[in-house]
């Protein structure tokens, strides 16, 4: 089989299996990129990247951000994220059969550079630094072949779905074609990203040092200690700063209110995660809904693959910079008006998560939503 006949069957195979959108990517077009950019370190020689995208159902989207229910996006995120890794190694495996040239299936979540090529950063310490790069990044990957340009929030922002999309992918070393690159960046600066993130990850004004790939140089906001990320993403916080609305987590701390200097001190930051765990003014049903999360932050860690994390493990609580960031900028606005109406997630004393709100009268309403 020759490589265009092999790119047709990679791309029907892709999206047979359930993407939404693919393309292919050069190595010439990473080459200025960060060190995250760099195929080498994942498959030595690599001249190509294959980069698929999954784009998350907006009925889901709705109902995450109203808290109506978070199963509907619960079971895509799963979906995706498992789907993205067995089409990695199936599309790897249609490489190495029909060529010479070798493959890497690239893990689509949760596996960060450690020390040394094939050693994955632990999270503990995550606790320790202020930036992680993963193995390879299949943003980066995902506008080298041609289905976005990053936006403001650092996510890559696609025509057909915005950045409210999961990736997958595959390095290769064989030569590909490469697919246009996106002529235009969708992003329009809304910021609705920023204003969604309850953590202070992203700055709201300024910007982050220029990703070029291609020769096109994409400028995202400038991004703080990621360990903001990781509190909220896990949810183990998720307050608003004004306290009116959080993500689905219980957690009543808004470290967007911490000094970025005093958010980098691992003392701060392990200080905040032992009062979640352990302090006596904590209620008990919530610190064992923290060392839930703990154990299942922990376990995808050690796997250092989130596709092999099981359905039960898998728990959305956050991640509003991404899906916010659907194509149609008017629902993009309905979401986050939902998002800021929706209330706040507490626990009662069995451990359920209850969404209280109050509406423009002042009456109070609380729901069990879904979560399972």
């Amino acid at each position: 089989m020759d490589l265009p006949e092999l790119k047709n069957e990679i791309k029907k195979t892709v999206l047979g299996m359930g993407a939404s959108l693919v393309g292919f990517g050069s190595r010439n077009r990473l080459a200025q990129a960060p060190p995250s950019g760099n195929m080498d370190y994942c498959l030595p020689g690599a001249q190509s990247c294959i980069i698929w995208a999954y784009a998350a159902p907006i009925e889901a989207l709705k109902a995450y951000f109203t808290k109506v229910e978070r199963t509907s996006i619960k079971q895509y995120q799963y979906f995706a994220y498992t789907t993205a890794w067995k089409t990695a190694q199936e599309i790897a495996r249609l490489i190495e059969a029909n060529t010479t040239y070798k493959a890497f299936p690239v893990v689509p979540n949760a596996r960060y550079r450690g020390n040394k090529p094939g050693k994955s950063v632990s999270y503990n310490t995550l606790f320790s630094i202020d930036i992680a790069y993963p193995d390879f990044s299949l943003r980066y990957g995902a506008v080298a072949a041609g289905l976005g340009q990053l936006g403001w929030s650092g996510n890559v922002v696609t025509k057909e779905h915005g950045g409210a999309v999961f990736l997958g992918g595959v390095l290769t070393t064989a030569p590909f074609d490469a697919d246009p690159m996106a002529e235009k960046n969708q992003c329009n600066k809304c910021k609705l990203c920023v204003q969604a993130c309850t953590t202070g990850f992203f700055s709201m004004d300024e910007t982050g040092p220029p990703v070029i790939i291609g020769g096109i140089p994409q400028v995202p906001s400038k991004r703080h200690t990621i360990m903001r990320c990781g509190f909220g993403c896990a949810g183990f916080t998720g307050l608003s700063k004004d306290k009116k609305w959080s993500t689905w987590s219980p957690g009543a701390v808004c470290v967007a209110d911490i000094p970025e200097a005093e958010m980098r001190k691992r003392v701060t930051k392990i200080k905040i995660f032992w009062n979640l765990l352990f302090s006596p003014k904590t209620r008990r049903a919530h610190r064992h809904f923290y060392l839930r999360i703990k154990n299942s932050f922990m376990c995808t860690g050690k796997s250092g693959n989130v596709a092999l994390r099981p359905l039960e493990e898998t728990n959305p609580r956050c991640g509003f910079c991404s899906l916010i960031c659907v194509a149609d900028p008017k629902q993009r606005k309905d979401l986050f008006a939902s998002l800021v109406q929706s209330g706040r997630v507490y626990l009662d004393d069995q451990g359920n998560e209850i969404v209280k709100k109050v509406d423009v009268t002042g009456k109070e309403t609380v729901t069990i939503p879904s979560t399972s």
